[in-house]
């Protein structure tokens, strides 16, 4: 019983006693269910603390009243049977006592339950050759520096690193990893820019030597826009053991490892995929996809914007299985899934919505275009189906 609504109503015909048998004992479990739920029935009891809310919305006019009703208590606003000018004929009678009661329990148990799920931002941690740790989201606007001087500058979510070329045999090496619901932006050395999606790690040299330029991804996803240099091919190596090869392009790796493939999808140029002894050349609008358990790679002619909206602000589901859907919101806004009905992961829907908008515009527009209910408890989102 986490209805706001229904526990102020049992509380308010308490008050009056009109309580049924069935339902006091509905109040006495859930105020006997913790602290909060105890301190919340108190105060939500006190006879002091309703006749002040009492008089609170009594002076002020109707139409005020109604929008600060349903402002503060969703639940109100929400119930079609509710006519504000029936309503207030009647309020002095039941609503005001239930509205006090309602709004009470609001403000002393629901607040201090309530866990604010928000979309990722920029952020991500450095490690240097050195072992030590910088959080960029704490150092914008600064450079960082080692031994030798300026190593990159910080500024406006980018890490940018000084131009150049190493001159030792020995390279640097540093990692930039990026958390659930975290994104960043990296300049290597090279004039290559890199964006890391949540949950991302890649060690890169600070500077790269006279030969292949070569990185590794440890894990996660990143788009790549590689700086042109027929001389020095770009070679980024994943955990598994592949690796994509390039001189000059734009495309996206896809590594995580809960997903049953590794995927490279090509914007612009030439890449080549390379698996063991099987490698694949890749041309703009076609995508790899090495399957983990089969080790077995697949090409396949794809929208490349699909797979690359993350990187433009946006969540696009083009008939994607609702299993890839969440697994996408959990990195993203740092959620639990649970759904027990593997029938309901396998459906697809199709969708796009602003990846920095509220979690529940999100939950909207699932439930919009598919048969699933989804409650958001704290950090876990229970699906079910409708």
């Amino acid at each position: 019983m986490k209805n706001i609504f229904d526990i102020a109503k049992l509380i308010s015909k308490e008050k009056v006693g009109q309580l049924t048998d069935e339902e006091t004992r509905q109040l006495t479990i859930w105020k006997e269910s913790g602290r909060a739920e105890e301190s919340a029935y108190k105060r939500a009891s006190d006879y002091k603390c309703i006749q002040e809310k009492q008089e609170f919305y009594s002076k002020i006019n109707e139409e005020k009243q109604w929008s600060q009703i349903t402002k503060r208590i969703p639940e109100l606003g929400e119930r079609p049977i509710f006519r504000l000018r029936n309503v207030m004929k009647w309020a002095a009678i039941f609503l005001l006592p239930l509205l006090a009661t309602t709004y009470l329990l609001n403000e002393v148990y629901w607040s201090q339950n309530e866990v604010l799920v928000e979309a990722g931002s920029p952020k991500a941690s450095l490690q240097l050759a050195n072992g030590k740790t910088i959080y960029l989201e704490d150092f914008q606007g600064k450079e960082i520096k080692t031994g030798k001087g300026k190593l990159a500058s910080n500024q406006n979510n980018s890490l940018v690193y000084q131009a150049g070329e190493a001159t030792e045999d020995v390279l640097a090496y540093n990692k930039i990893s990026t958390p659930v619901q975290g994104e960043y932006t990296l300049v290597l050395s090279d004039g290559t820019k890199v964006q890391l999606n949540a949950q991302t790690s890649i060690e890169y040299p600070v500077e790269f030597g006279k030969g292949k330029r070569e990185l590794k991804l440890l894990g996660g996803e990143a788009c790549f826009e590689v700086a042109k240099d027929a001389k020095r091919p770009f070679i980024v190596h994943l955990a598994n053991g592949s690796e994509v090869e390039v001189l000059g392009t734009v495309f996206n790796v896809m590594a995580y490892a809960d997903e049953a493939e590794i995927q490279t999808t090509l914007v612009e140029g030439k890449v080549k995929f390379a698996f063991g002894e099987k490698n694949v050349i890749l041309a703009p609008g076609e995508q790899s996809g090495l399957n983990r358990n089969t080790s077995k790679i697949q090409v396949r002619e794809v929208d490349a914007s699909e797979f690359l909206a993350w990187r433009d602000g946006k969540f696009l589901f083009d008939k994607e299985p609702l299993g890839s859907v969440f697994r996408k919101v959990s990195r993203w806004y740092g959620v639990e899934v649970n759904c027990k009905d593997q029938a309901l992961l396998e459906r697809r829907i199709s969708g796009v919505i602003n990846r920095y908008e509220n979690i529940d515009k999100l939950i909207s527009l699932i439930e919009e275009v598919s048969p699933v209910q989804i409650d958001l408890d704290k950090r876990e989102m229970i699906v079910s189906k409708k």
